[in-house]
């Protein structure tokens, strides 16, 4: 649920954001270091699993400690502990997709810091070597010398992180027929795309609209395929999670329970 009047948003701090990034390159770096179960699937003789699971349970384990040794390791929710803990044959692909989209947050809640320059375009994964701290900074550091940008400069890239997750909802419900071309007092979904597409344009928000739709992939929103459009929805969903967390909209500032509302 998104801030009432009755609730308004509480903010979590440059440090709480600088130990959330850092909370959250982990667990992508074990996601990324788990092969995926297709390929694990190869490996039939025990001494083989057991030797895999060995030297990336090592890997793992380093990097708990470094989470422990930053007394990040409580800060961890639930589900992130286990994801942490679980060997790489009982990892799902379902965690390892999850997992490996959080390189979209790291990015939005590096740039808050003012660690980007900026954000990428809504049809451009970001790179996950842009999101590396460098080997010679000392985390309790990085905690105590945090400082957010304006935050005028933030709520602006939430908005448009909601418009575009916006879109997506919007294209993905028109397709399976949820919503309907016409609305029923005659309005068509088109024009409302249009508008949205303009007026974010007006605000430098979002790039020129191609034929009266938002710009993906060199073409008209409306045109892209349907991987396309799983790319898209993917990489605004997470920028969205991390600007509304970024926003106080999370309760208790609790990362798993920040919604995505459109």
């Amino acid at each position: 649920m998104l801030p009432t009047e009755d609730r308004q948003p509480t903010r979590p701090d440059a440090s709480a954001a600088m130990q959330r990034s850092i909370i959250l390159s982990h667990i992508f770096l074990k996601a990324l270091a788990t092969p995926p179960p297709e390929l694990l699937a190869r490996f039939t003789k025990e001494e083989d699993r057991k030797q895999i699971s060995s030297g990336l349970q090592k890997h793992v384990d380093q990097q708990i400690e470094k989470l422990r040794a930053a007394g990040l390791w409580e800060l961890l929710e639930d589900a992130e502990r286990e994801f942490m803990q679980t060997g790489p044959f009982e990892t799902t692909m379902r965690q390892r997709i999850d997992a490996g989209w959080l390189a979209e947050s790291i990015m939005c809640l590096f740039w808050a810091l003012g660690r980007r320059e900026e954000i990428l375009p809504y049809d451009q994964e970001a790179d996950p070597r842009s999101n590396w701290l460098h080997k010679d900074e000392k985390t309790r550091d990085l905690f105590r010398e945090a400082v957010f940008r304006p935050e005028a400069e933030i709520d602006r890239q939430r908005e448009l992180a909601e418009l575009w997750h916006w879109r997506c909802r919007t294209q993905t419900l028109l397709a399976t027929g949820k919503i309907p071309d016409t609305l029923p007092n005659g309005t068509k979904m088109a024009e409302v795309i249009r508008l949205a597409a303009d007026k974010a344009a007006e605000w430098n928000v979002l790039a020129q609209p191609i034929e009266n739709d938002f710009p993906a992939f060199g073409k008209p929103f409306r045109d892209v395929s349907e991987e396309e459009l799983s790319r898209l929805t993917s990489i605004a969903m997470e920028r969205h999670k991390a600007f509304n967390w970024l926003c106080g909209y999370a309760e208790g500032n609790r990362w798993s329970e920040t919604p995505t509302d459109t």
